[in-house]
């Protein structure tokens, strides 16, 4: 904040915190005219990813600068790794009034709203099975067992593409990723009728299609959740990081609460099959929608967003390489790094990666165990009748999906005070964890009543949610160019561990006949998660 404040009031050259001021040549920076006039220019052609906003930001500093009469270096210096050449990397302080710090700028409506569309439907598709597996046991006679094994194969698939999906969203953008996915998972949905047909059944082999129908579902969603890191990282200011992953995963969670109220009056209505051919024949519109808004990659843009600054700061300044002589070395120098592959190995082999795979593995232990077996606690616990159970499931998923997006606020707003990335990410993501753990201490007393349950349960859920602006924001922090491959690098060590929680749970409340057990332990992981991502952790980029 106040690196921008003092480029764009002009004042003297000890202001600025990521550039230096070379008084010694300044000959050599272009004359107020020629540079304005190669930014008004280049600024014109709008050239492909560049957001309107971020032109007239460009404009307005490119500006004060002539004003001032000071040159900025064209290389940060970092004492670990060379950064990416950004001009004007201080506009991404978001000083006020800029375009970024707005909710209404382009990155809001061109990434962000788009993304949450996405995630809102994918959750629908998702959470439709556990509405409609109650009637299709009835109708085919599957025992708990099998409808179990029906409704983790979603993850079989969901896990097996998230690191397949980040790779591909760095390689080819996520839009392009996105958009094939959607189609992938609609198609899926709209063939598990088609699986249960009596044709199947004479075969033989309605079980294994209907596994196979369930499994290219969460192949097809598996690859949404990388790609969103991969657009957010590219497309989405510094400064808006946290605010634009978290108002995208309030999407998310709404699929739950969505998907949870229609499914029963699609259900009830036009029968089981209907909830699939809706949900399915949603995605056509979807993947319509989607490609039309959703911005193309730009790698001159992705490569200033992954340095911290102002993407068409980058694309403005890689454009006059040629009309400066005196920054053509030391920006080809700069950028000929940019697009080095990352290896899976190479990700794995720093601390800072094993702390974002710890936190997740913990965090989607208790979200799996949220999302599968809270309705069946609050019936068996507390003694709710299903219909009562249904309604307070939603609760906390509605205070979840509150919570991502202010929690993405929350955080941009610290920083944006001056507390470094990494306290902010630290701080958000121990709250995220300690304050649940506590609320599941409390649930694990056998005497706790049904008021202070939901109280508690509905405290655990939406205080996690903090979560994304903790450790889901840290991945683009330490990897901003290969963000889509750390999160699914990341997501599939969590989904690893959501299945194994989600059967853990099954056997322990089977051996011990509480939840009692199952909440202590899952309060036992999230304070060891704390731990580590305190000692692991930094916010610094890293890759």
């Amino acid at each position: 904040m106040s690196a921008a404040a003092a480029a764009l009031g002009g004042r003297h050259c000890s202001a600025f915190s990521s550039s230096k001021c070379n008084t010694k040549h300044r000959s050599h920076v272009i004359s107020a005219a020629s540079a304005l006039h190669v930014r008004q220019s280049v600024a014109s052609r709008h050239a492909p990813g560049v957001l309107p906003w971020q032109q007239q930001q460009q404009h307005y500093f490119s500006s004060s600068l002539h004003h001032s009469g000071l040159q900025i270096s064209s290389q940060q210096q970092r004492s670990a790794k060379p950064r990416h050449t950004v001009v004007a990397s201080a506009s991404a302080a978001a000083a006020p009034g800029s375009g970024d710090a707005e909710v209404g700028g382009a990155w809001f409506s061109r990434v962000v709203l788009p993304l949450a569309l996405v995630l809102l439907v994918c959750n629908m598709d998702r959470i439709c099975l556990s509405v409609a597996i109650l009637p299709m046991a009835q109708e085919f006679g599957w025992p708990a067992t099998v409808q179990g094994l029906i409704q983790s194969a979603f993850l079989w698939g969901y896990t097996a593409t998230q690191l397949l999906g980040g790779h591909l969203a760095d390689k080819f953008g996520g839009r392009a990723v996105i958009g094939f996915g959607v189609a992938w998972f609609s198609i899926a949905s709209l063939l598990l009728p088609a699986a249960l047909s009596p044709a199947v059944a004479a075969a033989g082999m309605t079980l294994p299609a209907v596994l196979l129908a369930r499994m290219c579902v969460g192949l097809g969603e598996g690859v949404a959740l990388p790609s969103m890191s991969n657009m957010v990282a590219a497309h989405v200011p510094a400064s808006a990081k946290a605010r634009a992953l978290g108002m995208s995963f309030t999407g998310f969670h709404s699929g739950n609460l969505v998907g949870l109220v229609l499914s029963p009056l699609i259900l009830v209505t036009f029968g089981w099959k209907a909830l699939f051919y809706t949900f399915g024949l949603l995605g056509l519109p979807l993947m319509a929608v989607w490609l039309a808004i959703a911005p193309k990659p730009n790698k001159a843009a992705a490569a200033a967003a992954a340095a911290g600054g102002d993407s068409t700061a980058e694309a403005l300044q890689q454009q006059q390489q040629g009309a400066d002589a005196s920054n053509s070395s030391s920006s080809s120098s700069s950028s000929s790094g940019k697009g080095e592959a990352v290896s899976v190995w190479q990700l794995l082999s720093h601390r800072a990666t094993w702390a974002i795979i710890v936190v997740n593995i913990v965090n989607h232990w208790g979200y799996f165990i949220y999302l599968n077996w809270m309705p069946s606690y609050f019936s068996k616990a507390l003694g709710f009748d299903l219909r009562s159970s249904s309604f307070l499931s939603l609760v906390p998923w509605l205070v979840m999906a509150v919570g991502s997006s202010a929690a993405g606020f929350l955080a941009d707003n610290l920083i944006a005070a001056g507390n470094s990335v990494t306290f902010v990410r630290k701080a958000v993501q121990s709250v995220s964890m300690l304050v649940p753990a506590i609320a599941l201490l409390f649930l694990s007393n056998p005497t706790i009543s049904p008021a202070a349950a939901v109280t508690a349960m509905t405290l655990a859920l939406g205080v996690t949610s903090l979560g994304q602006a903790g450790f889901v924001a840290n991945m683009s922090d330490i990897a901003p160019e290969q963000a889509g491959q750390m999160f699914g690098l990341c997501n599939t060590f969590g989904c690893l561990s959501g299945i194994l929680g989600v059967l853990s749970v099954g056997f322990i409340v089977e051996l011990t006949g509480s939840f009692a057990p199952v909440f202590q332990m899952t309060a036992a992981m999230y304070v060891v998660a704390v731990v580590c991502w305190n000692l692991l952790c930094t916010g610094e980029r890293v890759f």
